[in-house]
């Protein structure tokens, strides 16, 4: 076993390449794949209206976590990377196109009251967010 100058960093550098466009274009076709039949159902429009904000807080929280690690595995280990490393902007990033995505869906099929019900419609977001989320990052990892 040699180790050489640099040859961490530069693993670190291969494994986590940078967040680009083309990244973001691939979240925003992936988060569309679960939140679009996710959206539509009459369960989660229910279940925003009924749910206590602790437990969508909880979902988000959750959804936030297992992206983190999904992501970690995806882009770290995956690669070969050793030891703790997580891009932490790669995680902001998915979750928030997620988020907006989620958004413009609901309010294309007129089920986001924003200004007439915010916590519901913060609630619905949230709800279709947890697993569009995740085919986001399936989607983005597959280049």
């Amino acid at each position: 076993f040699r180790f050489r100058r640099g040859t961490i960093s530069d693993r670190v550098r291969h494994a986590m390449r940078k967040l680009d466009r083309a990244d973001v274009a691939e979240q925003v076709v992936g988060a569309c794949v679960l939140a679009f039949p996710i959206a539509v159902t009459e369960e989660v429009w229910n279940l925003s209206e009924q749910m206590a904000t602790i437990n969508v807080l909880m979902v988000a929280a959750a959804s936030c976590f297992f992206l983190s690690y999904f992501i970690y595995y995806i882009h770290g280990k995956k690669n070969g990377e050793e030891g703790f490393h997580l891009d932490g902007k790669r995680v902001l990033v998915t979750y928030g196109v997620t988020l907006l995505v989620c958004a413009l869906i609901l309010i294309m099929i007129g089920k986001l009251p924003l200004f007439a019900d915010t916590a519901t419609a913060l609630k619905r977001i949230v709800l279709v967010a947890f697993p569009a989320s995740f085919s986001a990052t399936v989607v983005d990892s597959l280049r």
